[in-house]
């Protein structure tokens, strides 16, 4: 059985948001001067929770990833003794799990990750300048974020994926910086549009499109594209007798709507169709569980809420203006 909505589109690429909490607060995620308050820990899904929603996804809906999100995953109390519980379930289905951190709390434990079961590693860093990563993330820790990524890659990611997302006037410069640094290593550098989200002030003037970035990468290096699977987010490219790849997450100037095969569970158990929905469809998983539903009875409710998915996110003047879509409660 497969979750396909009313555009043909199958899924089987499940995000979870682990915490809505983060120990940073990035200006385009989780800016100080934002309303959104963090959930309580009642309402968050409990590790069994967690456990039984992936065995479902992977064993009765055919999905084979998962990539765990926050807020900051790490953030999450005991976390590593869910993804020991986790690497069971992988193994069984042979899932490809992912993570995506900002990389402050994983020091020391990128051999643990790998242990069990992980093959992607995101690691979230905006700029290598020490002054404005403090203005970006409101912590001092581009230092220890730095010896994350050279721990990952030792640590066998192949590639450690490093994920840049450009503001203009704020890192734009610094594009040229980040191939500099890692062509030569196995880091796949991806840098992001800037997306609009409720609480993150977003601005056309702030918004630079891949075309943009990719013109500017090209005055210095020759980019080799890469042919990838059909679902894949990134436009993904080879740095020309370079180790290192590059690749532009185009969710604005060029949306790959067409083909998302991805669904959403944020921190409180609500499953969401699409990054920039607002909750309208989403099934929430703690009620269901609380009120003693079968897997049977979830995925017939889940096979409804699949049939509300858009064709294609609303523009990103309408997205800036949303009030339940905060990054933070979603999970990326």
């Amino acid at each position: 059985m497969n979750l396909i909505d009313n555009y043909n589109r199958k899924h089987d690429y499940l995000r979870i948001s682990l915490t809505d909490k983060c120990n940073f607060n990035c200006i385009y995620c989780n800016p100080k001067n934002h309303m959104f308050k963090d959930m309580q820990k009642i309402y968050l899904l409990t590790f069994e929770e967690i456990e039984r929603i992936v065995k479902l996804f992977a064993g009765k809906l055919g999905f084979r990833k998962v990539r765990f999100t926050g807020g900051e995953p790490l953030v999450r109390k005991d976390v590593f003794n869910l993804f020991e519980q986790i690497s069971h379930i992988q193994k069984d289905y042979g899932l490809k799990l992912g993570i995506t951190t900002n990389g402050s709390l994983v020091e020391n434990k990128t051999d643990l990750l790998k242990k069990y079961g992980f093959h992607n590693l995101n690691i979230s860093l905006d700029t290598l300048d020490r002054v404005k990563f403090e203005k970006i993330t409101g912590k001092n820790d581009l230092e220890k974020v730095m010896r994350v990524i050279n721990e990952a890659e030792k640590n066998g990611f192949n590639p450690v994926k490093v994920n840049v997302v450009v503001i203009k006037g704020i890192n734009n410069d610094e594009i040229l910086d980040f191939i500099n640094l890692f062509k030569n290593r196995n880091i796949n550098i991806r840098f992001i549009e800037f997306m609009p989200f409720g609480s993150n002030d977003w601005q056309r003037n702030g918004f630079i499109s891949y075309k943009e970035m990719k013109k500017l990468v090209e005055r210095k290096v020759k980019l080799i594209p890469v042919v990838n699977e059909k679902n894949a987010v990134a436009k993904d490219f080879q740095i020309a007798g370079h180790l290192g790849k590059v690749s532009f997450i185009t969710s604005i100037s060029e949306h790959f709507c067409s083909t998302c095969n991805r669904v959403r569970i944020s921190s409180d158990g609500k499953f969401r169709v699409c990054l920039f929905s607002q909750g309208e469809s989403y099934v929430n998983f703690k009620e269901m569980f609380r009120a003693g539903f079968t897997d049977d009875m979830i995925i017939s409710k889940l096979n409804d809420a699949i049939k509300t998915k858009w064709g294609k996110h609303p523009d990103p003047e309408e997205l800036a203006n949303a009030v339940n879509n905060n990054m933070m409660a979603i999970g990326g």
